[in-house]
């Protein structure tokens, strides 16, 4: 397999004429503000991304201050960007900077490594932009585009092709350290604009190639692009019902304190029966719970009003590996009930909004009482 001759000047080039501009971490070398762009990229698109990272970095401006911060206000900030393991891991991280490191990002992808939320890439990508470092990034762009120029058909998930990845990346960086900024740049937005998942730019109907790349793809010489990198046929995601209880009484909401493990860990949510897996179910299909399911955490002198709440039907939502199917019960009390376990709160509805809640939680209360 023969390397392709000048191929980081040939991106760096490309780079400097069609690459993206403007977003709001490009051209930092501040670590800090590197790191934090990093992790809230990954599964998440850039658009929602520039949003919330000037949002953050208002409230957050510098490692120091996030280190300081609760995670509770942490997890109420990140609220709707999803994962949120990235957001308790972003905290750890910051704390142990500060105080293994004195506050200072270690200089080199090895170090950075070993910190908490930071793998191989995303420490590559800061050692890269930050210090210079002649290391590559390997995220899913970058195998895609590897994966098509050198004609690797394997599944990426298997250990040795990400190994064969690997290699190939590292040894196209750029001779120079300086250049290293703008050929990281170059291949995030190589990615993402021309070598994409579908509809790469090697295949739209023009007689103009996007692809400066495109004389020496493997995958396209091939007829493969469409093909490479091989896709696992997914299995069907599970799908699970639950039924929520939003319990009011004197313009307060009853809300739960979820684990901080598990999904949704560590935000306020609603008292929710235990999620269970169906084979099937249809839109419309009501999911009806009984009291003796959120026996665990409601007194026994609900039993008597639970089943007069208004019981609306289920709302969807999707999750990367599963569909939620939860329906809603509305309970209407003269006065909060007392003597709740202590992961319960009744928080008055005027500041809810402005908690960390799952988002099609607060989609909830934003169509039912806000």
């Amino acid at each position: 397999m023969s390397e392709i001759k000048s191929f980081a000047k040939t991106l760096i080039i490309w780079q400097g004429q069609s690459g993206r501009s403007g977003l709001p971490w490009q051209g930092q070398t501040d670590p800090y503000r590197v790191w934090l762009s990093e992790i809230m990229l990954q599964q998440t698109q850039v658009q929602t991304v520039c949003e919330r990272y000037r949002i953050f970095l208002d409230r957050y401006p510098h490692l120091a201050s996030l280190a300081q911060a609760s995670e509770e206000d942490v997890m109420a900030l990140w609220a709707g960007l999803g994962y949120y393991t990235r957001a308790r891991n972003l905290l750890r991280c910051a704390q142990q900077i500060q105080q293994q490191y004195g506050g200072e990002f270690p200089k080199d992808a090895k170090t950075l490594a070993t910190l908490p939320g930071i793998g191989k890439s995303t420490a590559a990508a800061i050692a890269a932009f930050c210090f210079l470092e002649r290391t590559s990034i390997l995220d899913a762009n970058v195998k895609r585009l590897f994966a098509r120029l050198y004609g690797i058909s394997e599944p990426l998930n298997l250990t040795k092709t990400n190994q064969q990845l690997w290699g190939l990346a590292q040894r196209a960086v750029p001779a120079s350290k300086a250049d290293m900024p703008q050929y990281t740049q170059g291949l995030m937005d190589f990615g993402a604009i021309v070598c994409k998942p579908s509809k790469p730019r090697c295949l739209e109907p023009s007689p103009i190639s996007h692809c400066v790349f495109q004389t020496h793809c493997q995958a396209y010489n091939q007829g493969q692009v469409d093909v490479i990198p091989y896709k696992v046929k997914k299995s069907q995601s599970p799908i699970v019902l639950s039924e929520m209880l939003l319990c009011i009484a004197q313009g307060k909401v009853l809300l739960e304190k979820r684990p901080s493990s598990g999904i949704w860990g560590g935000l306020w949510s609603l008292p929710e029966t235990s999620w269970q897996r169906v084979d099937q179910f249809k839109e419309g299909q009501r999911a009806k719970c009984s009291f003796e399911d959120f026996q665990h955490i409601l007194p026994n002198q609900l039993e008597t009003v639970f089943n007069q709440g208004q019981l609306f039907a289920p709302r969807k939502h999707l999750f990367t590996h599963r569909t939620l199917y939860f329906g809603v019960r509305v309970l209407q009390l003269k006065k909060p009930l007392p003597k709740l376990p202590i992961q319960y709160v009744w928080q008055p509805i005027s500041g809810v909004d402005q908690l960390g809640l799952p988002t099609p939680v607060k989609q909830l209360l934003i169509d039912l009482v806000i």
